[in-house]
């Protein structure tokens, strides 16, 4: 067998190695896919007609605030022109809180 064959047959080796420990110590080597649309749920309507018209939801699925964050996110959204009734800002921020509230900590 050649150096060459043997070099390639150690790293394909060494790569599985690795994606397999990865997979043991839950750190995942793969970059995470953001979702493209909110999850179901009483505020999904409010959150897809008054977000998306100015950016993804990838940008709202990356947050991690908790309600004075998001209170504070959804006045400076209304200052921009986005327009809700005190209900639908109510509701709107409680949905963003329940699925995009600040992180669990192990």
């Amino acid at each position: 067998m050649s150096r060459s064959l043997v070099a390639m047959a150690l790293a394909a080796l060494a790569i599985v190695a690795i994606a397999a420990l990865s997979d043991d110590l839950g750190v995942s080597p793969r970059r995470k896919v953001y979702a493209q649309e909110f999850p179901a749920g009483p505020g999904q309507e409010i959150a897809e007609r008054s977000c998306m018209v100015c950016h993804s939801a990838t940008l709202v699925t990356q947050q991690a605030k908790d309600s004075t964050a998001w209170e504070k996110t959804l006045g400076t959204m209304e200052k921009w022109g986005v327009k809700l009734s005190p209900a639908e800002h109510d509701s709107l921020r409680t949905y963003l809180l329940e699925h995009y509230g600040p992180k669990k900590k192990p």
